[in-house]
């Protein structure tokens, strides 16, 4: 890789860090551009020229973690049972409650929910959706956001088999 974009993918990390660090302090909308490049190490220029807003930082973060999930996710071979991929899921995001958390905490949950939505239709293990299946696909999403909002606010005593288990249950009852 050339030094320059190592050099940016750098800035970058370090000015994700800093975000992330202050929203661990304060609430995310007491939290300063200038605070941020501070912290990060950075120029106002090195932040503006990869970032447009404090939102676009957690934005593009989010939307690697997605990208992390759909590649796991698509790793697992074609007609594993869903509670398997499930599993998958659960492990994934029981490694990166904190990031959801702080997102969830800044009041992004459109882009959590979002986030979420992209898993369903991407993955070779859900079918295509028709528009009969818009609104199943829905619930399923939604479902999903709410059930890890609150496993992560109990704790996540459930390992993630026995919550793959009991989100499979119920939507298999529903669906």
């Amino acid at each position: 890789m050339d030094k320059r974009k190592e050099a940016n993918l750098r800035v970058k990390s370090h000015i994700v860090h800093a975000l992330m660090d202050l929203m661990k302090e304060k609430s995310y909308e007491e939290i300063s551009i200038s605070e941020i490049t501070v912290r990060a190490g950075v120029s106002r220029v090195s932040y503006y020229r990869n970032y447009g807003s404090k939102e676009d930082i957690l934005t593009e973060t989010l939307e690697q973690l997605m990208d992390r999930f759909l590649k796991e996710i698509e790793a697992v071979p074609p007609h594993t049972p869903a509670r398997r991929i499930m599993t998958v899921f659960f492990r994934t995001a029981r490694e990166n409650r904190e990031f959801f958390c702080l997102l969830y905490d800044a009041g992004m949950d459109r882009q959590l929910q979002e986030g979420l939505d992209r898993l369903i239709p991407a993955s070779g293990h859900f079918p295509t959706l028709d528009r009969k299946r818009t609104y199943p696909a829905c619930l399923f999403s939604g479902a999903l956001f709410r059930l890890l909002i609150r496993w992560y606010e109990g704790g996540m005593a459930e390992n993630d088999s026995e919550l793959s288990n009991i989100f499979c249950q119920y939507m298999d009852a529903l669906l």
